[in-house]
Order: C-alpha cells, then sequence, then structure tokens
C-alpha cells in the first residue's frame, strides 16, 4: 500500500512539474499558442521579408516604394509562418509612412505572399 501512495504520488508530481515547466517557458517566449511572437528586426529574414513586401506592393500599386525603417517585426506559426511588420516607407520622394503588412511564408517553399498592407501606424503590433 505504502508503494502505490508513493507512486501516485510521483506520478502526481511528476505531471504538475512538467505543466509547470511548460506554461514557465511559454511565459518566457511571450507567444501565446496561435499568436505573434517578436521577432528581430535586424535579422536577414526580417529584412528579406520586408523589402520583399515592399517590392510587393510597388509591383502592386505601380508605385516607386522604398524601405525606410524596420520598426517592429513578429512572427506567427500558421501552416507555415506570417511575418508580420511594421515598417517606414516612402513612395517617391514623399515623406516616409509606417505601414504594417503581412506576408506569409508557406511551409512547402512556395513564394512569399504579401496578405496584408495597412497605412496609418502599427496599432495591430
Amino acid at each position: 500500500m505504502k508503494k502505490q501512495i508513493l507512486y501516485y504520488s510521483f506520478a502526481i508530481a511528476l505531471i504538475f512539474g512538467v505543466y509547470a515547466g511548460a506554461n514557465r517557458v511559454a511565459a518566457q517566449d511571450g507567444q501565446i499558442t496561435g499568436g505573434y511572437g517578436d521577432a528581430a528586426v535586424d535579422s536577414k529574414e526580417t529584412k528579406k521579408i520586408a523589402r520583399f513586401a515592399v517590392k510587393a506592393r510597388a509591383k502592386r500599386t505601380h508605385k516607386s516604394l522604398k524601405l525606410v525603417k524596420i520598426v517592429k517585426a513578429e512572427t506567427q506559426v500558421v501552416r507555415g509562418l506570417n511575418h508580420r511588420i511594421c515598417m517606414d516607407v516612402r513612395e517617391g520622394s514623399k515623406k516616409a509612412r509606417r505601414v504594417t503588412v503581412v506576408v506569409w511564408e508557406d511551409i512547402n517553399n512556395r513564394p512569399l505572399q504579401l496578405t496584408n498592407w495597412k497605412t496609418g501606424g502599427c496599432k495591430e503590433i
């Protein structure tokens, strides 16, 4: 009987320990499952995604656009990755304006897709 109680106590302690550890890791990452988590604004990947978004938007609108500055970047794991980037972009010689873009990266290495371009600040991030 004592062995059974000891066994069950150990099993329960192990389960709670693993659960608490998983919650601590999730809290440290600052990312909720399915939500966006921070990405480095100066990483090669973020810069590549931002340049792609500007180029895709320029092609779609037939305007000359230039990436000025990446302000904040986040990623979200979906069936691939959503990259959400807040950045300053200049159209021609006009003053730079802040936009938020979302670029989807497929898990099967299909071409990147610009799925959202929103002007007027970066309230989502």
